[in-house]
């Protein structure tokens, strides 16, 4: 799931079936993004990973992304069943 917000561009999930991931399926998808916010006018594209998620990170990573000097700050509204 990606958006823009006319100053920025996010993606919040990006998902490949376990089976299908390595054969750049991922790649091709965030391309695709990438091109459609471009030709929007986004300049910019955050991206949401956990720290934990070390494969996710090297993904990103592998795609020339970068970590950002920022603090993500939550709040819990509905307590996890």
């Amino acid at each position: 799931m990606a958006g823009y917000d006319c100053h920025r561009g996010s993606v919040f999930y990006l998902a490949v079936h376990p089976k299908f991931q390595g054969l750049g399926y991922g790649q091709k998808l965030m391309g695709h993004i990438e091109h459609v916010l471009t030709d929007i006018g986004c300049c910019k594209l955050n991206i949401v990973v956990r720290t934990t998620n070390e494969a996710v990170l090297g993904f990103y990573d592998n795609l020339t992304y970068t970590t950002d000097d920022v603090v993500s700050l939550g709040k819990r509204l509905i307590p996890d069943a």
